[in-house]
């Protein structure tokens, strides 16, 4: 029985399973950059350590040009840290929308659920509506009429008058 409901429900799981699809890909594409972020924090970590340690005396200056000494190599460390926190930042919003989409996901569940059940709940009531009213008209014809109408007892053989 294919109802105007049920291929609602039926559109509504689907769609449902296509945000949840969504949901899924977008989390691991959070987790994915979120591991990216931990990577590039522990390398700024290492970076600021190293500007911190005092130059060995032994080894040549030729050696030390990947790290820049001097205000320019603050500033740059500022600013790459200022990325860090903007990107954090922009993780965290991106996560709390998330979990908001997930409660709002289980709340439209947990309505399709209960809409279902009241669903099923009507369709039991009509069949058993249904089934009262066959069981009516089954007795109906079976049981005789009581009081005949007039037309019915024109229609029943006369039986003959004894004479007599």
């Amino acid at each position: 029985m294919n109802t105007p409901a049920a291929s609602t429900t039926a559109h509504e799981a689907a769609h449902l399973e296509k945000l949840r699809s969504q949901l899924t890909t977008d989390i691991e594409a959070m987790q994915q950059q979120e591991a990216s972020l931990k990577e590039y924090e522990q390398r700024l970590r290492l970076l600021m350590q190293h500007a911190q340690q005092p130059p060995p005396h032994h080894t040549p200056r030729g050696n030390q040009t990947y790290l820049a000494t001097g205000p320019d190599s603050q500033q740059a460390l500022d600013a790459e840290w200022d990325k860090y926190n903007r990107a954090h930042a922009l993780l965290e919003a991106a996560r709390r929308g998330l979990t908001d989409d997930r409660l709002a996901f289980k709340e439209r569940e947990d309505r399709l659920t209960q809409r279902e059940q009241q669903v099923g709940q009507r369709e039991a009531w009509v069949k058993a509506r249904e089934q009262e009213i066959a069981a009516a008209q089954a007795a109906k014809a079976v049981t005789p009429d009581s009081n005949p109408s007039f037309v019915t007892k024109l229609l029943r053989p006369r039986k003959p008058k004894p004479a007599a």
